[in-house]
């Protein structure tokens, strides 16, 4: 006589990436962090997806576009419309109201190399 396995009847199916997040390849841009955000979660060579798309809303993280370069910012939209920087002194800039907004995208992800393998490497190295 056999004993059943009691995780026999126990199936889970694998994760994917692909599942998990949205990425329009209308309006999702991938980009690489130049710099450590702590506070924001991200690191320096994080991988961020920057959506276009997504209306971005009060303490977003964002790519905004300053003095012609892009950066990463926070936006603060009450009780007037600013962006925060993310490094250690977290400079607000106030915004003019009837100016339109320096957002080039919204982060909507951003992915991190915990191990420090890097993501150009071969898979399963």
């Amino acid at each position: 006589m056999a004993f059943q396995n009691p995780a026999q009847n126990y199936t889970e199916t694998r994760l994917n990436l692909g599942d998990l997040v949205h990425l329009s390849p209308h309006s999702t841009y991938l980009m690489r962090s130049e710099s450590d955000c702590p506070d924001a979660g991200i690191v320096k060579g994080s991988v961020l997806a920057i959506n276009q798309a997504l209306k971005p809303v009060h303490r977003q993280i964002i790519v905004a576009e300053v003095d012609g370069e892009v950066t990463l910012r926070r936006l603060l939209l009450n009780p007037a419309p600013a962006m925060q920087a993310l490094d250690a002194d977290e400079t607000v800039t106030v915004l003019d109201v009837n100016q339109t907004l320096p957002v080039w995208g919204v982060v909507a992800y951003a992915l991190t190399d915990m191990a420090g393998a890097g993501f150009n490497g071969p898979a399963g190295e």
